[in-house]
């Protein structure tokens, strides 16, 4: 008969087996970087690992490299088990801050494993400048990027497999565990984390959302959090790093989610908090044991046994304090982005026959929100055609915070050009709290002109074409003299001859005739250039907004068409109008005015958003539309 001890033992004999028989796989040393693009500013993360070749004794607290600050912020060592393979790995983790822009290569070095040196891969890196923001990275002890949270079998053979801890660690700074209602350290918590708490109306905020596990518990089945709420949009959740820190000389793993915050509206913003949830398992063995296998299993959990019990790590809410963006010194060509960019400008070919396109290529690098930003504005345009550009963005991050948007203008020269148009773009920087304008000059290209010239061509070609023959012949010297007399000169002032009276009699008929044209057209010369510019961007908007299909194109549509009839009826560029203040004056009706802001509300949100919020409703399209229409007959 098996009792339980037997049956312990040879379960414990059978797992000591399967450790040794597993083959293990080749020695290697890799280096990596979690992103081979950084900012000035905005840390990276650096991570050696040492793959079945032992433990180094000598890895530098840091690395000396001009215009990086590279330091050590953790180490771990764990074992994992890939087909039928036992591999043991050492991981040192270094935190990377650029100083400044440039392109750098953090060389290789040298350390002992176990008696025999090895040397780690040199890492290159591209840095541009200014960064952003960032939430502060985790305290001492933290700062590798690991895998996602591993199942339960494997977090319990890591566990057994970490060395134990040669010093005294130290407690991160500033940071205390939560306490249970008994007084106990929490097993589990998160937090929220965000980099400032008073920001824009449009910029974008990063946030990390950290949640706590104790490292001396089992957690297994955990699932990834939803975070989101009213008044702003958050960028989808990056996949999960997972770090290691001790807190109160107790040790944690920590689960990272990165993310990004919008604001739609100025006021007191409420971040809600989020929540993790999974299961944490007791260990413990099969009941009736000896009290010595019940030891054995706490010590050495094992796969099938213990007592589960469903969680929830939830991180504190915060507080937003949004302002909007200033009116002062609004550029009149701002269309809503905000952060910190650089603006640099190509042309593809140099060089083009008549009719052939130049591609123009504007490239807006930098750190903002990106899916509010608009196309430049094209500046010396003159005996250019030009076309709506392509977009496209890169990102270099998880979060879609900073990359690189590229316009690919088409461009056909109308006459012949040396150079192409120049560009300009306006943005808020958050940082320095003002607007900034980017511009770039001509590109020098040589551009065959086809229109004007071709058609002058064509036209003279035309007129020599339609000349009558010459009618009779050569002249007759020998004609009778009486022909000759009916030709001959007449020696009165021209002034008194009936040609000119008769010339003068239809220049004062066409004066006359055209008297009611003129004052046509010194009415219509009455309106400036903005005005005209006003009421085609009206006829753009209601033909968008009869045709958009999607939210965002249709309230896009109906808010620039209320702000250009504002803009008309105040002589401003719709830039510059407040639309709050512009609707109290222009629009009595409070009924009328409060559905036309929610209009430009509902405009607002969906231009931060990401989505566009399901399709668009019928019912409501044409609740809009007659709002719209009475607002023109209204005002106009």
């Amino acid at each position: 008969m098996n009792t339980p001890m037997n049956f312990a033992s040879r379960l414990l004999a059978a797992a000591v087996l399967l450790l040794c028989s597993l083959p293990a796989a080749r020695a290697q040393v890799n280096a990596s970087i979690s992103s081979q693009t950084g900012q000035v500013g905005a840390p990276l993360q650096l991570q050696y690992q040492f793959i079945n070749v032992g433990r180094p004794g000598d890895m530098p607290r840091s690395l000396g490299v001009d215009g990086l600050e590279i330091r050590l912020t953790g180490k771990s060592q764990r074992t994992e088990i890939v087909n039928m393979q036992a591999s043991s790995m050492a991981i040192y983790s270094y935190t990377v801050i650029p100083n400044r822009p440039g392109n750098f290569t953090i060389p290789g070095f040298a350390v002992q494993v176990d008696g025999s040196q090895v040397r780690t891969p040199a890492v290159s890196l591209r840095v541009s400048g200014p960064g952003g923001r960032l939430p502060p990275p985790p305290g001492p002890g933290g700062g590798q990027q690991m895998l996602p949270p591993p199942p339960m079998q494997q977090q319990r053979q890591q566990q057994q497999q970490r060395p134990p801890r040669q010093t005294q660690p130290q407690p991160a700074p500033g940071r205390t565990v939560p306490r249970t209602d008994s007084g106990e350290p929490a097993p589990y918590f998160g937090e929220i984390v965000i980099g400032d708490k008073s920001v824009y109306v449009g910029e974008v905020v990063p946030v990390e959302l950290r949640f706590y596990f104790r490292a001396d518990c089992q957690f297994d089945n955990l699932q990834r959090p939803t975070f989101g709420g009213d008044g702003f949009t958050a960028a989808p959740l990056s996949e999960p790093e997972q770090t290691e820190q001790y807190i109160e000389d107790i040790p944690y793993n920590i689960v990272t989610f990165r993310s990004a915050v919008t604001p739609a509206k100025s006021g007191e913003l409420e971040i809600p908090p989020a929540q993790m949830e999974g299961r944490m398992v007791a260990a413990g063995g099969p009941p009736g044991l000896d009290p010595f296998f019940d030891q054995f299993f706490q010590n050495f959990p094992m796969p099938g046994f213990g007592r589960a019990e469903n969680v929830q790590a939830s991180t504190d809410g915060r507080q937003l304090d949004v302002q909007p963006l200033p009116k002062e010194d609004r550029p009149e060509n701002f269309s809503g982005a905000v952060g910190q960019f650089t603006m640099k400008s190509s042309a593809d070919p140099d060089t083009t026959a008549a009719g052939e396109p130049v591609t123009m290529t504007l490239k807006v690098e930098g750190r903002g929100n990106f899916d509010a930003m608009t196309p430049p504005e094209l500046t010396g345009t003159d005996g250019w055609r030009t076309y709506a550009p392509k977009e496209s963005f890169d990102g270099n991050d998880t979060i879609g915070f900073g990359g690189t948007k590229t316009f690919e203008y088409s461009v056909v020269a109308r006459e012949d050009r040396s150079s192409t148009p120049g560009a300009s773009f306006s943005y808020f920087d958050p940082l320095k709290k003002k607007y900034v304008t980017l511009t770039t000059g001509p590109v020098a290209v040589t551009a065959a002109g086809g229109g004007a010239a071709a058609d002058a061509t064509s036209t003279a070609a035309g007129a020599d074409e339609d000349l009558p023959p010459t009618q009779g012949g050569p002249t007759d010297i020998a004609a009778p003299a009486a022909a000759l007399s009916a030709h001959a000169p007449d020696f009165r002032p021209w002034v008194a001859s009936d040609w000119f009276r008769l010339l003068n009699f239809a220049v004062l008929a066409a004066l006359i005739i055209s008297i009611p044209y003129l004052l046509w057209m010194r009415k219509r010369g009455k309106k400036d250039a903005r005005t005209v510019e006003l009421e085609g961007a009206v006829r753009t908007a209601k033909a968008s907004w009869q045709k958009a299909t999607d939210p965002v194109e249709f309230y896009a549509a109906a808010g620039q068409f209320v702000l250009a009839r504002l803009a008309l009826l105040d002589n401003k560029p719709a830039a510059l109008i407040d639309p709050n203040e512009a609707l109290a004056r222009r629009v009595s009706d409070p009924t009328e005015r409060g559905e036309l802001q929610s209009v430009l509300a509902k405009r607002d949100e969906l231009n931060y958003g990401r989505t566009g919020g399901g399709p668009l409703d019928d019912q409501e399209r044409r609740r809009i539309v007659d709002l719209l229409d009475k607002f023109a007959k209204n005002h106009a």
